[in-house]
């Protein structure tokens, strides 16, 4: 008896401290998506658990053997310009992050960054490393070539290591952390991160990862399959194929960033890739809302920091579809008629041509989807696949959602099924990201967007010459960059909020023919009420052509407005217009009334804010107002600081903007659940 009990206590004591080591079952239950079909396994699941710090840069600076300050002299011998730099010496299986903005040469060797091998050039790669994305880092990486560029007197490496020369870029987009405070000091390290110096007071060394600094990891199945697309790794590639790339997949899996890996693997095989964005809701090379058409020529590292000007584009005018899903296949389609009869075998010779070997004469496409892939989402990136006709399909393994399994599938392996043909489309599952690997804890899908619109408003983009091309997609001319070049922001100006810039005045009666409202509840909005709507408001500028019929401009009355607008009217099909970018309308007035706000006068001057080049705007004859407006940091005075106003003027009155919680019925957005089941699904 007294054995029994001894054993029964001795249980209990296990029991006790089983308990206390291992978590509660209610917690075991928290770490996993509520399923009400399938039943918590409690021996499958375990409480997640921070992550351990990890080694993410093996290499360790030492001044005089791996790490080579440079003079101006010796920039001058390597044929650079400069006067900040540092030569680093990566030997076998070392690795460096670096945190900062920067630019990446490598002079030596072979070095991977980003799921990407780039090889000695004068190519200056700049490189956005935020903690906000996952960091880049640069690894050694084997070579069967020993080309290099002029090496320093003072640089001394092994015949097999990699030489890459490091420099500060001052581009100004540090400044956007003063604009957006949620991105505040997002290039520099926390207090607690384990940085080391370089010799560059602006790039720090990041030894070991943390909760807040990542690093950029491919997984094995996107390597396997980015491999196949590029021929230095692969000898099964067929070469007579164009690619024509669709990447699906359900949305925080990894798609966008899968998508800019293969535009770069592709850009070691073609001079230039065209890049399809068909998320209006987290678009790469353009703010969202837009359906855009791109040109790509350099390699692109770094989130947010590359807004550049579309070879062709329309305006949805909301961050999803839901509400004109016809006008969004319509603007697809139209920019794939333009990929095919423009840009797919361009029809002009280019007067510039480059001598490492990459292909010219054609030009692929990547086309990046949106992460809706239920219901109507899914039905129409179906009919975007149908219309693409691509080559290559990569579709991304979401994760487990409603309670149901994923379907098991082996990433491409050794045995990939490149097809010799490119009717026959090659399908390659794969593996979706970890939420573990990415900082969505600290920054959500809708900080990425507000950040995204706000560096495209404060971008400054660089000078270049527009021609007057006719185009064989459309039957008008719009203005296009020469020669399908790329034309992407090279800094940012935010010495001044937005509030603050001098903006252009325009008048409205010899500016626009027409101003269309999209989206729900706008097709009943009074003439009266227009200048009220476009106050403050982020319009399209849209170019169309002037001979077709649905661009008759209606009469209104003049005493309201002198811009023509008719409720309820459908803006220019995709295949008769085409949007320059974005612009902010910061103030309307009246020639009567010089305040810019809105009165009883009639509407006759437009405050406008946009960061395109003035050549360009004299193209854009329309104004489109959509569900899109600017992010409220774009509203505020960074220069007040937090206790401050907008502009001189006392917070509390400041039009549009509270401070604090709302009261009363109606003073909070509304949220709209969708993911509530029928009886009949419990």
């Amino acid at each position: 008896m007294l054995s029994a009990v001894a054993a029964r206590k001795s249980s209990a004591r296990a029991d006790e401290q089983s308990t206390q080591s291992s978590p509660h079952p209610t917690s075991i239950q928290a770490s996993r998506e509520w399923s009400p079909s399938r039943p918590v396994e409690l021996e499958e699941s375990e409480a997640p658990r921070p992550a351990e710090p990890t080694v993410i840069s093996s290499f360790s600076p030492l001044l005089g053997q791996n790490t080579f300050p440079l003079t101006q002299d010796d920039f001058s011998a390597m044929g650079f310009q400069g006067d900040n730099g540092v030569v680093l010496v990566l030997n076998a299986s070392e690795s460096v992050a670096l945190l900062g903005v920067y630019l990446l040469t490598v002079l030596q060797g072979r070095a991977n960054l980003c799921g990407v091998t780039l090889g000695p050039s004068s190519t200056h790669h700049r490189v956005f490393a935020p903690r906000s994305s996952p960091i880049p880092v640069i690894s050694w990486a084997p070579t069967n070539s020993h080309s290099k560029r002029p090496l320093p007197s003072s640089v001394h490496a092994s015949r097999d290591a990699t030489v890459v020369l490091i420099q500060y870029v001052n581009t100004g987009v540090e400044g956007l952390s003063r604009v957006c405070r949620v991105f505040e000091n997002v290039f520099k390290p926390p207090r607690d991160a384990p940085a080391r110096d370089i010799g560059i007071p602006e790039i720090r060394l990041i030894s070991h990862s943390t909760k807040d600094i990542l690093p950029f990891t491919l997984l094995p199945s996107w390597e396997t399959s980015l491999a196949y697309m590029d021929p230095a790794s692969s000898n099964e590639t067929d070469t007579t194929i164009i690619p024509v790339c669709v990447v699906k997949g359900p949305k925080k899996s990894g798609k966008s960033t899968f998508s800019r890996t293969l535009l770069n693997r592709l850009l070691n095989r073609y001079r230039r890739v065209a890049f399809l964005e068909c998320d209006v809701g987290q678009s790469e090379f353009t703010p969202g809302g837009m359906v855009a058409l791109s040109i790509i020529e350099s390699h692109i590292f770094g989130p947010f920091t590359h807004p550049s000007l579309p070879y062709r584009a329309h305006y949805v005018g909301s961050s999803t579809p839901r509400a004109n899903p016809s006008y969004y296949l319509s603007a697809i389609q139209s920019l794939l008629e333009t990929y095919r009869l423009e840009i797919h075998i361009p029809a002009l010779p280019d007067t510039w041509t480059s001598n490492d070997g990459r292909i010219e004469d054609v030009i692929p496409l990547v086309v990046n989807t949106m992460g809706w892939t239920k219901g109507l989402g899914g039905d129409l990136n179906a009919r975007i696949e149908e219309l693409v006709e691509p080559s290559h399909v990569f579709e991304m393994e979401g994760p487990e959602e409603w309670g149901w399994p994923t379907q098991s599938t082996e990433p491409a392996g050794d045995n990939f099924p490149l097809c010799s043909q490119a009717k026959n489309i090659v399908r390659v599952q794969l593996e979706a990201i970890q939420a573990e690997a990415t900082n969505m804890h600290v920054f959500s899908a809708a900080d990425h967007r507000n950040i995204n619109m706000l560096s495209y408003f404060h971008a400054a983009f660089p000078p270049f010459i527009t021609e007057q091309q006719p185009s064989a997609s459309v039957s008008f001319v719009v203005p296009s960059p020469v020669s399908l070049c790329q034309v992407t922001a090279d800094s940012w100006d935010v010495s001044l909020p937005l509030c603050a810039r001098y903006p252009f005045e325009v008048r409205c009666e010899s500016a626009f023919d027409r101003v269309y409202l999209v989206g729900p509840g706008y097709e009943d909005v009074a003439p009266s009420e227009l200048p009220s709507v476009l106050n403050c408001a982020v319009v399209g500028l849209v170019a169309y052509d002037a001979n077709t019929k649905e661009a008759e401009v209606v009469p209104m009355d003049q005493d309201v407005s002198a811009l023509p607008y008719s409720p309820g009217q459908p803006q220019p099909h995709p295949s008769t217009s085409n949007c320059l970018g974005l612009a902010l309308i910061r103030g309307v007035f009246s020639s009567n009334d010089p305040s810019p706000t809105p009165s009883h006068s009639p509407l006759t001057h437009l405050h406008i804010l946009t960061p395109l080049p003035p050549s360009t705007l004299g193209h854009a004859r329309i104004l489109v107002k959509g569900e899109l407006e600017l992010p409220i940091w774009g509203v505020l005075d960074f220069r007040e600081g937090e206790e401050g106003g907008v502009a001189g003027v006392e917070r509390e009155q400041v039009p549009y903007l509270q401070w604090g919680k709302g009261e009363g019925l109606g003073s909070q957005r509304r949220r709209v659940r969708r993911n509530l089941m029928r009886k009949a699904q419990m």
